[in-house]
């Protein structure tokens, strides 16, 4: 952590990505996040007496799905959770084609410490300099919501993370092959992207499932999958829908059991929508997502609802903004939160924010047992570009 917190100190005074060849044609360029984060107060079932989930000791609060980053009210402020330090690379072999690495250090990485990992690492392909479509075959992150792409790379949002009742889900990415076609539509102001994509990702010991459902390491897999989204943009509307079917397993090793699925080859659907606005100083963020695995013959009938809805308003460096997001599941034992949030952004120096941020999370969920519970979160975050 320490060796994370020192490199991050020593970025805001880059401010551009760097040339590393003569003919700029290999360039360097990051993003940080230093967050630190606070639980001022929580609950669970009613009661504020501190309790025990899982490995966490609570009151918590859950603000990393992917990396279970999670908050503890006994460890006072933690930088370790969310704080991070991305570094990109990307080689133009030719005017139409290009190669893209992008490794992330976390300072909280289940299962591989501080290890850098590989976010991103694909190829890219235009027919022509001047062509609408781009091909593309690698690593990438599974466009699942409209910030997918650069999740973490805070200083490209109003908040200290996307509301993490939306953002996240046990898988994140996806090896595989895409194709985009961008356009201009006639004479108006609005441009539309369309995408594709296809691919499969397997993780062991999944830190999503192992960390916060099951103390037994879990495995999770999501095959076949096949995606599609379209958006259409003129400037001060930015409209995205999003399709995406797949195959998801989910099984545990047990070595005198042998492997016991949870789910296998499920077939799960997964839609979203984003309608979001930039005019003049004010801005409007909304984004529907809903999860199904449907399986009568199996008794299965996991749907989940989320939404975020905001609004902030621009005075020059300054950005406040209120948010609200929940999510919720369908059948019984229900789980759900409903979450508010106070944020307050300050771009005070080229390619770097500070932002302050305020948290207030309910627990929905209908379990006999204390989950996650209700909790305030103050939060405190450098985030920039380079």
């Amino acid at each position: 952590m320490k060796k994370l917190v020192c490199a991050m100190l020593l970025l805001p005074g880059l401010a551009s990505a760097i040339d590393l060849d003569e003919s700029g044609s290999l360039k360097l360029s990051g993003f940080y996040n230093l967050t630190a984060g606070k639980v001022l107060s929580g609950s669970a079932l009613g009661s504020s007496t501190p309790w025990t989930y899982q490995q966490y000791q609570c009151p918590c609060s859950i603000q990393n799905w992917e990396y279970t980053g999670v908050y503890e009210k006994s460890k006072g402020w933690q930088l370790d959770q969310e704080s991070l330090l991305g570094l990109q690379l990307k080689k133009e072999f030719s005017p139409t084609l290009s190669a893209t690495a992008q490794v992330v250090m976390r300072a909280q990485n289940p299962n591989k410490g501080s290890r850098p990992t590989v976010d991103w690492a694909y190829l890219s392909w235009q027919p022509s300099a001047e062509s609408d479509w781009t091909f593309q075959a690698g690593r990438f992150r599974i466009p699942l919501y409209y910030y997918s792409d650069y999740l973490y790379i805070g200083y490209a949002y109003p908040w200290s993370r996307p509301a993490p009742d939306v953002y996240g889900w046990p898988i994140y990415a996806y090896d595989g092959g895409n194709v985009s076609y961008r356009r201009q539509l006639g004479e108006s102001d609005w441009a539309m992207t369309a995408s594709a994509w296809t691919g499969s990702f397997t993780s062991d010991n999944n830190p999503y499932y192992t960390r916060l459902y099951y103390t037994t390491p879990t495995n999770d897999a999501w095959k076949k999958i096949l995606g599609a989204s379209v958006s259409v943009n003129n400037g001060i509307f930015d409209v995205r829908a999003m399709m995406m079917r797949h195959e998801e397993t989910v099984s545990q090793n047990d070595p005198v059991a042998g492997t016991t699925f949870l789910l296998k080859d499920q077939p799960t659907r997964i839609m979203g929508l984003s309608i979001n606005m930039d005019y003049k100083n004010w801005l409007l963020k909304s984004e529907f997502d809903r999860f199904e695995q449907k399986d009568a013959s199996k008794g299965i009938n996991n749907i989940y609802k989320y939404a975020l809805f905001g609004v902030g308003y621009n005075f020059g460096a300054w950005t406040p903004m209120y948010t609200y997001s929940q999510y919720t599941t369908v059948t019984e034992p229900t789980e759900g939160r409903q979450s508010h949030y106070l944020s307050l952004r300050w771009d005070f120096r080229k390619n770097m924010a500070l932002k302050l941020q305020y948290d207030i999370s309910k627990d929905k969920s209908h379990y006999p047992y204390p989950f996650f519970g209700d909790s305030k979160l103050l939060s405190l975050s450098l985030q920039g570009t380079f």
